[in-house]
């Protein structure tokens, strides 16, 4: 058989070889099935043409169908690469290549086979028009889809995901050169096309059924090391054979000898040279290698005189990273509580997310560490079809840890921690022997975790026990004040209910007196019932301010809802104040009350409790001081309900930070109870201490809030008190007040009871 009948048959072969292929039980078997569909179907583009590539010289079909073919081959390898790749967006893909086959077409049907020669001297050069367009085609689609994997292979951080990838661009490169080969139609680069295609729709095959793929650039390396390793050794044995040839000139019994002594002297240089070339050429090309048994010990030592988790992490990664060129990783703590697991991420390298992540204690990721007992890569998290229920929890923390390996922590009696591990900075993947040796570090970190762990624990007891300690003698200090706060308020309250009494009583006997003696005209008669009614006004005052605050403890504040203005209260509030500010000139101002919403309120209360706030700020502000009252509005978090907020700021003495909460408190008052002075508005005139409470429970009755900032108490500096108080727009209790309204104005008007 000539070489053109072998040639002329070489697509039917190359058809029964793509045929194999697609018939393969392991190529069956795989589970990437949306990239098996479209690589079965760019095998069957593959049959066809070579069909068309025998059949159509011996035919009448157009000659350019088998190019139609391989276009439509191309476009089902760009959706194989598509989906291999995960581009994220494929449709285009087949639009693209769609328009240019069709295009191509139109210019086969509209334009004439015109030839055209590409050179002057040769007549395998000579093409025809829609020829060159549908090679030219080819050209553009096949580039966009190398130079687009390649360009995700060079945006990839993991190195097994980047070396998937290179594996698949290699692949694209060979099956392209092949093709690219049989468009030269010289025998021989015919021949040489079918081969190189072929053995690149192999390798496109073994990835496309097999998700774990050789490491490339190490397999490329050690190759290249043992031809040079083979190459260098061999030379010195050449050079003998050649001197040995060059001395003895024919003389067989000196060749003879000399031959002897040559092999005898290259078995005893040949084995430490080869040595010797091995290591130059490894630690050239592969870097400086380790003794796994000296790092393990030293990690060892290491790692036992550490007893604090965040230094024990920063240990063990900073020892993995000086090793493996690595600049991320953390410790993540594996906690059961309640049929889940907490982990817990403590950073040893780099930039790591905090943020903790619970799954349930048999989930698969978990499972996998527990029970396999070794490294498990993120390579085999994305493309291992048995990990494929890792849940969309597990998932997208996994993808915003960013690591590339995760090593098990733990003994049979469970989990106690991961060591996760980033890739390499040099960006070539982890080798078996490195991972090995990452799980002998981590057998070994199991006693000095868990002893880190038992030591946090007990440091975050001893916090726990100081913070109760802290707070035990608050509490302390705290009930001491408010039992003397008992004790100061019999005699406060015995002094503010006497010097009512005492006005009431003194002026009534002087009433009796001057009756007696027929002396009293009617302009005394109504100035001493003036100020009896004036004491007695006092008294019925702080009655009701007693009374007021009995119903705060018994929640027994009954409010009725309605719709009020902030600035109206605050006017009203004001009124009795009038005279006080306008007699110590102390000025107040008001802003942004005005632009306040109306509120659903108590309007009584509420003008009660600003009338007791401001009053406060009178008292404790000196003369010529200012006071301040401003409204603003707080969005709510869900925006359902805003907040509206009056903030009560004062240039008086201050308020010390131990009494901040204290003031709230019924009956308590700052200073001295035996300079105890009665008066609602001259300075540092005290009362009963049920003001501030009574503001509170107006407050917090309405669902608001009500707390004081101040830097300390000073009648020198004075650096003032700033009272904030919020309130909802709409109370929860005002809303059910206008259900129950709503349900009585359904009820028919005749309707009692």
């Amino acid at each position: 058989m000539t070489t053109a009948e072998i040639v002329s048959i070489l697509p039917l072969l190359a058809a029964v070889a793509y045929t194999f292929l697609l018939i393969a039980p392991s190529l069956r078997r795989s589970r990437q099935e949306s990239a098996l569909k479209w690589f079965l179907a760019f095998l069957g583009a593959s049959i066809i043409w070579e069909f068309l590539l025998f059949f159509v010289p011996y035919s009448n079909l157009p000659h350019n169908l088998p190019s139609k073919a391989l276009l439509v081959g191309t476009t089902f390898l760009g959706m194989t690469t598509a989906v291999y790749v995960k581009w994220p967006r494929q449709k285009p893909w087949l639009l693209l290549s769609g328009t240019a086959i069709l295009a191509t077409v139109l210019v086969d049907i509209f334009i004439p086979e015109q030839p055209l020669r590409l050179l002057t001297d040769s007549t395998w050069a000579t093409i025809t028009v829609s020829s060159l367009i549908s090679f030219l085609t080819w050209i553009a689609l096949s580039l966009f889809i190398l130079l687009r994997t390649w360009r995700d292979y060079r945006h990839t951080d993991f190195p097994w995901h980047a070396n998937r990838l290179l594996f698949w661009t290699l692949t694209l490169l060979v099956v392209f050169s092949g093709e690219a080969l049989m468009f030269a139609r010289l025998t021989g680069l015919t021949v040489a096309g079918q081969i190189v295609r072929w053995i690149g729709v192999l390798g496109l095959a073994y990835a496309v059924s097999s998700y774990r793929i050789f490491d490339v650039r190490t397999r490329a390396r050690r190759s290249i090391a043992y031809f040079i390793i083979v190459l260098i050794s061999a030379l010195p044995l050449t050079g003998l054979i050649l001197l040995v040839q060059s001395l003895t000139q024919n003389q067989f019994r000196t060749t003879l000898i000399v031959t002897a002594l040559t092999a005898v002297f290259s078995f005893i240089v040949y084995q430490p040279l080869r040595n010797f070339v091995e290591r130059v050429t490894y630690r050239y090309l592969f870097g400086e290698g380790f003794d796994p048994n000296q790092i393990v010990r030293d990690y060892s030592q290491a790692i036992s005189r550490t007893l604090d988790v965040q230094q024990l992490s920063q240990l063990i990664l900073g020892i993995l990273s000086d090793k493996f060129e690595t600049n991320r990783g953390a410790l993540m703590l594996v906690t059961p509580q309640n049929g889940e697991a907490e982990i817990e991420p403590v950073p040893g390298i780099g930039t790591i997310p905090r943020h903790t992540v619970r799954l349930p204690v048999d989930h698969l990721f978990l499972d996998i560490m527990t029970q396999q007992h070794q490294p498990l890569l993120q390579y085999e998290l994305d493309f291992n079809p048995a990990y494929g229920q890792m849940g969309d929890t597990a998932v997208s923390w996994l993808k915003e840890m960013a690591m590339e390996a995760y090593v098990p922590v733990g003994s049979a009696s469970g989990l106690d921690g991961i060591i996760a591990i980033g890739p390499k900075r040099s960006g070539v993947p982890y080798q078996p022997g490195e991972l090995d040796l990452m799980q002998v570090l981590a057998d070994q970190t199991v006693i000095a975790l868990q002893n880190a762990r038992l030591y946090s624990e007990l440091e975050g007891q001893n916090e726990k026990i100081n913070t109760l300690n802290v707070d035990l003698v608050r509490q302390n200090e705290r009930l001491e004040i408010m039992d003397q706060v008992k004790s100061d308020f019999i005699t406060i309250a015995s002094h503010e209910l006497r010097t009512p009494l005492t006005q009431v009583k003194g002026y009534a006997d002087i009433l009796a007196a001057m009756n007696d003696t027929h002396s009293l005209t009617q302009e005394q008669t109504k100035e001493i019932v003036g100020h009896i009614n004036r004491a007695t006004m006092r008294l019925e005052s702080l009655i009701s301010a007693m009374l007021d605050a009995s119903q705060i403890d018994v929640d027994g504040m009954q409010l009725t809802f309605m719709e009020t203005k902030m600035e109206t209260i605050v006017r009203l509030a004001l009124e009795p104040l009038n005279t006080a500010l306008r007699d110590r000139r102390i000025t107040l101002t008001t802003s942004g009350l005005a632009d306040l919403p109306p509120i659903q309120a108590d309007f009584k209360r509420l003008v009660q409790a600003f009338t007791n706030l401001l009053g406060n700020a009178v008292k404790y502000t000196p003369d010529h001081g200012s006071i301040q009252v401003e409204g603003s509005i707080i969005p709510s978090q869900n925006g359902d309900n805003n907040f509206i907020e009056v903030v009560v700021a004062d240039t008086g003495i201050g308020i010390d930070a131990r009494y901040h909460e204290l003031i709230f408190e019924k009956f308590f008052r700052i200073g001295d109870p035996q300079l105890h002075s009665t008066g609602s508005t001259k300075f540092k005139g005290a009362g009963p201490g049920l003001g501030l409470p009574i503001v509170k429970g107006v407050v917090e009755a309405h669902d608001g809030r009500i707390w004081v900032e101040s830097d300390g108490e000073d009648e020198t500096r004075l650096p003032g008190s700033r009272f904030h108080v919020t309130l909802p727009i709409y109370p929860p209790g005002s809303k059910l007040q206008a259900a129950k309204s709503s349900k009585s104005s359904d009820r028919p008007a005749w309707l009692i009871g």
